[in-house]
């Protein structure tokens, strides 16, 4: 290593250094990109134990592919060196930012959302290695998680993965405090003296810096850590608890500390359970995955109320239950105190392959065919079937696609809501024509996920069918319009898009995803009166106005399911990030037929196309609106389509 190059990198400067080694922001001197080496401590390099296990492990680092995790591209050597060769997360003025950089400079406490936003960020980084890598970080500090600034707000990346465990513990450990006291001038000078106090005065600042360097890495480790146990993922949810509670709180828990709800009570969401799930001191009790515990936070303040309205006492607005089939959520504050539930849904999951029935007039055609046959001389046959040859037009062959065998593939089912049944007012008098006219129904109960269907719960649907098209040959999903790839004959997700709302789905994909997984489609009807969340005059699920910051519209991509508070009945993104396709067909002027038919509505017998509701991603502020109305072809693909279950449910004995 000479002064400006290492191996191929023309080192630009060093932007840090700490027991892992130096790290150096540098150049590729052929392809002019910038790029961050992690230089490791010299002496490491004779030390043919870890030359092993740092072949053997650095491999699994190079194959994390997250966007929140930053990159490892390649591991090289020269002059005896080792080094890393990562991404550069720099900011507009070429600076790279940790987290604990950006907190220092931050003015104040971090508001809710920003604080939400970077947790779950760094949740689904620590799953995704947990889970799809196998590493485990070992690590998990301020200064490991770099702030960058995008369009769509703060951006968090996680650094040194598993470096902590390629370099041991004890030498970390021992490099800290050798670079701690060299640093205090506590070094012995003379090898019979022993170690010589420092006699001159310690520079403050410098103190400061190191001890805080330190007592950082040291208050992030888990009680396993600093007894020298095995330490598996739940170290990771440990220091996870113990940065939510810092970014906070601004300090670390220490003895009996303050609960986030004493600290910051205007908070909406409930720190308090989380902080208290990862701090637990028996690792087996901490949460192995970190991502469902946050974004199943129960909202501790109670939303305002609506406006009272004199309806008839039968028409009172209907209570809700909770029914948790996989994932595990709190009550909502609405449910406490209430009786337990005695409605449940009904799931019969299908085993066979999903296609749609063949009409009944078709079953009856044939049956009467083979009838008027059964009656006929053989003459008669004998005689129809010459002329036929005689007089039949060219057979054309039809392809039939190749069967393919079902597998044993089991859906990974959501939680639902229970709604139920009552009276209930649908539609619009200011809304699109199509809306009108604003009229009263009545629904028997009825249960509903908790959130759209995701592309890890899709997928398994996709190798249960064997492909993406049914037995009819309907599309039931087309892969270039959503975030899932075939490669080698495997179905893949895109990195970060596991818990986002499948897209890409036809209404015949939605119908036998709903199918397999043993529930349905939810009606139009059901969907509106599910989407206004138990308020009766209402524009929006949360009242007569909403934010960008209650849900995901006019942005620029998707995000993870759950991703919003949920509405007044517990049921997450019902309008925003994907529409939904519904049971129904499309009518016009139905809504003046449903005035005179008001139980359970189930939209017109026949159509051309079928409903969705809710609006996406992109859409503008007016398709947010409860009673907003779209439809397309049931075959048509969009990156905008998707959906979730409903059921039907039965009283529990």
């Amino acid at each position: 290593m000479d002064e400006q190059f290492l191996g191929d990198y023309k080192v630009l400067k060093q932007i840090g250094a700490g027991p892992l080694g130096q790290v150096l922001l540098a150049e590729h001197r052929f392809i002019k990109k910038q790029y961050v080496l992690k230089v490791l401590p010299s002496e490491l390099a004779y030390d043919h134990a870890f030359v092993e296990r740092f072949e053997s492990e650095v491999a699994k680092l190079a194959l994390l592919d997250h966007p929140h995790i930053v990159k490892v591209h390649t591991v090289s050597e020269a002059e005896g060196l080792y080094f890393l060769v990562t991404d550069a997360v720099l900011d507009a003025a070429g600076e790279t930012t940790n987290l604990a950089q950006y907190v220092s400079t931050h003015k104040g406490r971090l508001n809710e959302n920003e604080l939400l936003g970077i947790l779950r960020q760094i949740a689904e980084a620590l799953d995704y290695a947990h889970t799809k890598g196998n590493v485990v970080h070992h690590c998990l500090k301020l200064n490991n998680i770099l702030i960058r600034r995008g369009n769509l707000g703060l951006n968090a990346f996680v650094s040194d993965f598993g470096l902590i465990n390629i370099l041991t513990p004890g030498k970390i450990l021992k490099k800290s405090l050798f670079e701690m006291a060299e640093a205090l001038a506590l070094l012995p000078v003379d090898e019979h003296e022993g170690v010589l106090y420092c006699a001159e005065s310690v520079n403050g600042e410098q103190l400061s810096r190191l001890s805080q360097s330190f007592l950082q890495t040291f208050a992030f480790m888990a009680p396993e850590q600093k007894k020298n146990e095995h330490a598996g993922t739940q170290a990771d949810s440990y220091a996870f608890g113990i940065l939510a509670y810092f970014l906070i709180s601004g300090h670390f828990p220490e003895g009996i500390f303050q609960m986030p709800s004493e600290i910051v009570p205007e908070f909406q969401y409930d720190w308090d359970h989380l902080i208290s799930r990862c701090l637990t001191q028996d690792p087996l009790h901490r949460p192995v995955q970190l991502l469902p515990l946050l974004e199943n936070k129960k909202i501790r303040s109670v939303s305002k109320a609506a406006p009272e309205i004199a309806i008839p006492v039968e028409e009172t607005i209907p209570q809700i239950e909770v029914f948790k089939n996989t994932y595990l959520r709190p009550p909502l504050p609405q449910q406490t105190g209430r009786e337990e539930s005695t409605l449940k849904p009904i799931i019969h999951r299908s085993v066979e392959k999903i296609v749609e029935a063949v009409p009944a007039v078709a079953v009856v055609a044939v049956a009467e065919a083979k009838e008027s046959l059964a009656h006929e001389s053989s003459e008669e046959i004998y005689a129809g079937q010459l002329n036929a040859l005689l007089s039949r037009d060219p057979i054309v062959t039809q392809y039939h696609p190749e069967k393919k065998e079902s597998r044993d593939v089991e859906p990974i089912q959501t939680e639902m809501i229970v709604v139920r049944g009552g009276h209930f007012l649908r539609g619009s008098n200011s809304g699109s024509r199509d809306e009108m006219p604003r009229h009263k129904i009545v629904l028997d109960s009825f249960a509903l996920d908790i959130h759209p269907v995701t592309n890890e719960q899709f997928v398994r649907f996709l190798e249960f069918m064997g492909g993406e098209k049914d037995q009819n040959y309907n599309d039931l999903i087309r892969l270039r319009d959503s975030r899932i790839a075939r490669s080698a004959g495997k179905l893949l997700i895109e990195p970060g898009y596991a818990k986002h709302p499948v897209v890409g789905v036809t209404w015949y994909g939605a119908m036998g995803y709903a199918k397999w997984a043993g529930k349905r489609l939810p009606t139009e009807a059901e969907w509106e009166v599910a989407a206004c969340g138990g308020l009766e005059n209402c524009t929006y699920p949360t009242g007569e106005h909403i934010e960008k910051g209650q849900a995901n519209f006019f942005s620029s991509d998707t995000t993870s399911v759950m991703n919003y508070a949920p509405n007044g009945y517990g049921l997450y993104d019902m309008v925003g990030n994907v529409y939904e396709w519904c049971q129904d067909w499309y009518g016009y002027n139905y809504y003046e037929t449903s005035i005179q038919e008001p139980k359970n509505p189930k939209g017109p017998h026949q159509g051309v196309y079928r409903v969705l509701r809710g609006g996406c991603w992109k859409s503008l502020l007016d398709d947010m609106r409860c009673s907003y109305r779209h439809r397309n072809n049931p075959g048509t693909v969009n990156s905008t389509y998707g959906f979730r279950c409903a059921a039907n449910v039965e009283q529990i004995s």
